[in-house]
């Protein structure tokens, strides 16, 4: 092989050399420009995901400053102190159901939880939708309101009474249920329920626990002693705490339900009826 034919092989080579080099070049150039795409597609997507978690915060703040105000003017309307139920047995609770009813007809009563946050005015409307995300004042809120059963009597007198409230993460609305699955208030729990026609119903609690959204704890009419009775040994098993009461079908009950922490369980909690009394006015 002679000279000439040498240097023509190195040119070859440092063409190739070249093209490889600008080949090269424009890969990485290539890469830069998408490395820089997907930084700001990342940028774009945290930029939107933290607008729509300031837009979920602010809303849920403002569901919460609304909640406390309606429940701070609801119960100046009612005339309720903070006060023990030890120091409370009925009238000194203070509540005026003509000015409750005159501020929204749909109150049926008022329930009461010792030992928790859980007091608070009763609702209940043609359907179980309008205070699942309307506070009591009528106005559009997350936080909706307590309720019961559009299917139950407004008196409390069917075997099974029904009552629904969110559980928020500040502690409204029935969030202090979980006090009662968790045992933190023991194994004697008393629940007050006050009727517009001024009697107060007092519940022990018989039975607590957490399960699958279901139909059959929420019934409300039963079509015979003996499907009552199973109803209530069904309730009397699933509990996770022994709250040494026996229930029949002489008993009548109230049934309230919340969410778990995650919305896709609830919790459940049943008492029996021990008291009916007057209050005095």
């Amino acid at each position: 092989m002679g000279e000439k034919d040498l240097e023509k092989i190195e040119k070859k080579e440092d063409i190739t050399s070249a093209r490889n080099g600008n080949t090269e070049k424009k890969q990485k150039k290539k890469s830069s420009a998408l490395d820089k795409v997907i930084s700001l597609v990342i940028l774009i997507v945290c930029i939107i995901g933290l607008i729509y978690s300031g837009s979920k915060l602010y809303k849920w703040l403002l569901n919460n400053v609304k909640s406390n105000k309606v429940m701070t003017e609801i119960n100046d309307i009612a005339g309720v102190s903070d006060i023990t139920k030890d120091q409370n047995p009925g009238a000194e609770f203070g509540l005026d159901f003509e000015a409750l009813t005159a501020y929204n007809p749909d109150i049926v009563g008022w329930i009461r939880v010792p030992g928790t946050s859980i007091s608070y005015s009763l609702v209940q409307a043609a359907d179980n939708q309008k205070y699942l995300r309307h506070s009591i004042d009528h106005t559009w809120n997350e936080f909706g309101w307590p309720f019961l059963d559009y299917k139950n009597s407004p008196d409390f007198t069917d075997r099974n009474t029904v009552m629904y409230g969110h559980n928020i993460v500040s502690g409204l609305m029935f969030a202090d249920l979980l006090h009662i699955y968790n045992g933190v208030l023991g194994t004697d729990v008393e629940i007050d329920i006050y009727r517009k026609d001024y009697r107060l119903l007092t519940y022990k609690v018989f039975s607590a626990y957490v399960c699958d959204p279901e139909s059959y704890y929420l019934t409300t009419k039963f079509q015979s002693d003996e499907t009552y009775s199973t109803y209530l040994n069904t309730m009397m098993s699933r509990s996770v705490i022994n709250f040494n009461q026996t229930v029949g079908v002489d008993d009548s009950v109230i049934t309230l339900q919340t969410c778990t922490s995650d919305a896709k369980r609830r919790v459940v909690i049943h008492a029996k009826l021990i008291s009916n009394t007057e209050m005095p006015r």
